[in-house]
């Protein structure tokens, strides 16, 4: 039978037997290993010499399905699966005027490599290729001046330049959050953060790995030389057609080198525009009568990552007004609002939240914005400034609304001094929002809907929807964040039950029955208007 196989598909055994199911790929390349006595090697992880590519260009090794490991004299190290076939052995030599070693691979990890090598010189040819109509387009702005040394390494380093450049770039255009620069051992990858979830963008070749780290230290004015502790630096770029792209970055020393992380803050990307955060009407509503408030503590709570500075960016560019006094301390300022007080906090030399706070209330504030409340000190002071006739805006890590009056308590405030203070609480989550390009409806299985407490009855007349992959989502199906709010007003009769040290279940049965909607209940009602899907409300919200 496999003979006859053979005939028909004109396959070599080596390749017949592991297609066929007879055999593992690796169990026969193993065992014609040992029959021909030629070394069995997995190329993405030996010693690559990236010269060698330059003699077996990727479409030679796509077609043969083989690998360059390195050059010895004359003699040109190969991976190949099947040994026997002598006609590539001999192609390869006249295409690369070299003797051909040949050694054993699976053609999996074969063309594993080429992705992985070749994928990434590829890669780079192509961004290099297209910043070349670009040039000019990407400038560094403050950067301080560097030695003549450094700018003539620079020069001599110039790809490398333009690699950087054409990474943030990129990053830019599709609308990341964050650029992930990692290093391994063989190669070194490149993420992008979109839409919360972070997308492998290419490979870069190993050899650049220093050179790019290098210099993006340059451009955020951070020790070069210094590569055993975590550095904290600064971009400002700004692009051709006049927007300015703020870069934080972040080194961290690993096993193989330094990762680098920049954060992309974008201003012209910058909608801090409570009618456009996402909140039903009813919450819209309560968070303005809130903020409008001349005293009182509005607090944000949710996870890393869930939209909490926004939302207070948000309230701030409204209330920001030449007759208030706003101060804000936060770590780290991610933008700065003309015309309000921003302090970076800096726990290195002593200027914590708590700090901060206190020279806050000697500087005649009307609003006070506190990063995060991280401990009893900065919570005692905020709740002070609060009772004090000052409107004080800030987050806290909690699951929901009501669990914050507890998480306050177990701090070691007293209940009397959180049902003093506190005016509102928002919990907050973001989910991906369909991509409107190809936003597809369909009708839910009994069992999604069972998963959301859902029956047929409740979605009857109901179109659901899923974005079913384009290239305008990169086949994601999904594009940009939308945010679901849980909004607890702090009202006399939750108050009561605050003084009383009631439970957090109890405080939670009160302020939906007063007409707080869950963070559930706000992801059904996004998930009916056609804006997310069933897997997002699953993901961000957990059942009531």
């Amino acid at each position: 039978m496999l003979l006859e196989e053979r005939k028909t598909s004109n396959l070599s055994l080596v390749k017949l037997i592991p297609k066929m199911g007879i055999a593992s790929e690796d169990d026969v390349i193993r065992t014609v290993g040992d029959v021909y006595r030629i070394p069995v090697v997995d190329p993405t992880t030996e010693d690559v010499d990236p010269q060698v590519f330059k003699y077996i260009p990727v479409e030679i090794a796509r077609k043969y399905k083989i690998f360059p490991l390195r050059r010895r004299g004359r003699t040109l190290v190969v991976a190949m699966s099947d040994p026997t076939d002598y006609t590539i052995v001999d192609n390869l030599k006249f295409i690369t005027g070299y003797e051909i070693e040949p050694v054993l691979s699976t053609e999996t990890s074969i063309m594993r490599a080429i992705d992985q090598y070749y994928g990434a010189e590829d890669k780079l040819k192509e961004i290099l290729e297209s910043l070349k109509e670009a040039e000019g387009n990407l400038e560094v702005m403050e950067e301080e001046e560097t030695s003549p040394e450094t700018a003539a390494a620079l020069v001599e380093e110039a790809p490398v330049v333009k690699l950087v450049n054409g990474i943030i770039i990129e990053a830019v255009k599709r609308r990341a959050s964050d650029i992930h620069i990692e290093p391994y051992e063989r190669f070194v990858r490149v993420r992008f953060r979109i839409d919360g979830v972070l997308h492998e963008v290419m490979p870069i070749p190993p050899r650049y790995r220093d050179a790019v780290v290098s210099r993006i230290k340059i451009m955020s004015r951070l020790d070069i030389a210094e590569r055993r502790l975590p550095q904290d630096g600064h971009i400002k770029m700004k692009l051709q057609d006049g927007r300015v792209i703020d870069l934080r970055v972040s080194t961290l020393p690993t096993l193989f080198g330094e990762k680098v992380v920049m954060r992309i803050l974008d201003k012209s990307n910058l909608k801090f525009d409570l009618a456009k955060l996402g909140m039903e009407q009813q919450a819209l509503k309560l968070f303005l009568e809130a903020i409008q408030r001349p005293y009182g503590i509005i607090l944000v709570t949710g996870p890393t990552g869930s939209g909490k500075t926004t939302t207070l960016y948000s309230a701030i560019s409204r209330l920001n007004k030449p007759e208030v006094n706003i101060m804000t301390a936060e770590d780290p300022v991610e933008y700065d609002f003309p015309g309000v007080n921003q302090v970076q906090i800096r726990e290195d030399i002593g200027l914590t939240f708590a700090v901060a706070l206190r020279a806050f209330l000697r500087q005649d504030p009307d609003i006070i914005l506190v990063g995060e409340i991280r401990d009893q000190e900065t919570a005692e002071i905020a709740i002070r400034a609060a009772l004090t006739g000052h409107l004080v805006l800030s987050t806290l890590h909690t699951n929901d609304a009501p669990s914050t009056v507890s998480r306050l308590i177990d701090m070691g405030i007293p209940p009397y001094l959180v049902a003093a203070s506190l005016n509102l609480i928002v919990a907050q989550r973001l989910v991906k929002r369909i991509c409107p390009k190809c936003k597809t409806p369909y009708h839910p299985t009994k069992e999604d809907l069972l998963k959301l407490n859902l029956s047929e009855k409740e979605v009857k007349g109901v179109t659901l929807y899923y974005g079913k992959g384009c290239g305008a989502c990169n086949n994601t199906g999904y594009s940009g964040r939308e945010g679901l709010y849980e909004v607890m007003k702090i009202t006399p009769e939750i108050r009561e039950l605050i003084l009383k040290n009631a439970p957090t279940h109890v405080l939670k049965e009160k302020a939906i029955e007063q007409g707080m909607v869950t963070l559930r209940e706000a992801g059904i009602k996004k998930l009916f208007a056609g804006k997310t899907t069933i897997q997002e409300v699953l993901r961000a919200t957990v059942e009531d």
